[in-house]
């Protein structure tokens, strides 16, 4: 009988794939959501803790989350938000790189951020980008899929 693991592989892959191409296609219509002015209100650096670094290994090197917390107007109604909630912090491996990039972000700055009309909490900061490494890994896992079905089916 011939190994099923190919084939697992395949169908994972082909799920990983899916899951990225998904964020492509969320991050692309990320275009259209209507803009707001936000004023930045708080700034900070969250140091992961050693529960995540256990679960990624001893040998992980810290990481440091610049987050940045705005508030906007969206029909009268003030939002309260930060970059945790769409496209996560960025992360560093040196505390004083992500106050660095927090200087970018002094309380009271004034930044334009798309809004999910549907839940405006959602909200992206910034210039909007196009996701090449998703787009890369996508392609990467299909590739993948495509090589475990061929070894599957020879």
């Amino acid at each position: 009988m011939m190994s099923q693991a190919p084939l697992l592989i395949a169908i994972a892959a082909l799920i990983g794939a899916a899951f990225s191409a998904y964020g492509v296609w969320r991050r692309r219509g990320v275009s259209a959501w209507p803009r707001a002015t936000a004023e930045v209100v708080a700034t900070e650096v969250i140091e992961l803790g050693s529960r995540v670094q256990n679960r990624e290994g001893p040998e992980q090197q810290r990481r440091y989350l610049a987050r940045v917390e705005v508030r906007f107007e969206v029909a009268g109604q003030a939002i309260v938000t930060d970059n945790r909630r769409f496209d996560a912090p960025p992360s560093f491996t040196e505390r004083e790189a992500a106050e660095a990039w927090l200087r970018d972000y002094p309380t009271g700055k004034t930044l334009e951020v798309r809004y999910d009309p549907d839940d405006p909490k959602l909200a992206q900061f910034g210039p909007s980008r196009i996701p090449t490494r998703r787009i890369g890994l996508a392609l990467f896992l299909l590739a993948m899929a495509g090589f475990a079905l061929f070894i599957y089916l020879q």
